[in-house]
């Protein structure tokens, strides 16, 4: 990106992409989407973080910043068939039991006139906007009328290098939904999380706190789920999630919190062997899924 900005070129999402992947597949097996298989998915890749206690699972899709003075833009709109991108990837992420993700290419501090970022900023070549240049944010908050400006792009984002930092103690929580969470909920969303636990708060703390800020007024409905035999040392690791939804018309703790698993799924664990049979995992994929990379969390990271 920076050397794009100082050659006065415009740096597109496919290269990016590129150059993300290509870093990524320094440490793992990568099969790179085709443009077809995202022009059915709605999608750049499908990434896996695992490690000792489980796996978490994201459907990816890239888009990058327009700024324009201090108007941001995003076209989370895109046409795709009959309906958008965004449609597109939610509904691959459904039925492949992933969260949907943008990852946001936001450019240098330079492009994006080091607008401060929330925290420890300084002018110039502040450390934590130079590591905003990509950042993760939950497909759910996408909207391109809301995060139109720095502040709310990176209160609803995470930097990609700050993903699997350990979590806040206490993610932002209505004091009606705290009440009724279940005792292994509750102490996911009150403890310290690192790992895979971790990346998975960094999604679901930033969609708690748009519940708590902008739709605070409507009414949580907590009653939990009825078990459906999921639980078990395979399946998503909590059993039982409450059944809020504020104004995201779907249970974003489902939404968010299923793609945590006890175990990493067959298709995962067949791609971290060595003996990988790239035609065999590409025989059990859907038609509109080209490609799996899986990051393993070391326990000193």
């Amino acid at each position: 990106m920076d050397a794009c900005e100082q050659a006065l070129l415009r740096w597109g999402e496919t290269s990016i992409t590129e150059v993300v992947t290509s870093r990524a597949a320094k440490a793992v097996t990568v099969v790179p989407f085709t443009q077809r298989a995202e022009a059915l998915s709605g999608a750049d890749w499908i990434w896996w973080w695992v490690d000792a206690r489980g796996a978490y699972g994201m459907l990816v899709q890239a888009k990058r910043v327009t700024v324009n003075g201090s108007k941001w833009k995003f076209d989370f709109s895109y046409p795709q068939g009959t309906g958008t991108q965004r449609s597109a990837l939610m509904a691959v992420s459904a039925a492949l039991g992933l969260l949907p993700v943008y990852a946001l290419y936001l450019g240098t501090g330079d492009y994006r006139s080091w607008e401060p970022c929330p925290d420890g900023h300084r002018s110039g070549r502040c450390l934590q906007c130079v590591k905003r240049s990509v950042s993760l944010m939950p497909a759910l908050l996408a909207d391109e009328f809301v995060t139109d400006n720095s502040t709310d792009t990176y209160d609803q984002s995470v930097a990609l290098e700050d993903l699997w930092t350990p979590s806040p103690k206490l993610a932002p929580l209505i004091p009606e939904l705290r009440k009724r969470l279940t005792p292994d909920l509750l102490d996911f969303l009150t403890t310290r999380q690192d790992g895979t636990r971790a990346v998975t708060r960094s999604m679901i703390d930033r969609v708690l706190r748009v519940r708590i800020s902008t739709f605070q007024h409507a009414a949580p409905i907590v009653v939990p789920a009825t078990s459906d035999g999921r639980h078990d040392r395979l399946g998503s690791v909590f059993a039982e999630l409450p059944e809020d939804m504020g104004h995201f018309d779907l249970n974003y703790f489902q939404h968010v919190l299923d793609p945590l698993r006890q175990a990493p799924p067959d298709y995962v664990l067949e791609a971290m062997t060595r003996d990988l049979d790239e035609d065999h995992l590409a025989s059990n994929m859907p038609d509109n899924v080209a490609g799996v990379v899986v990051v393993r969390l070391h326990e000193d990271d």
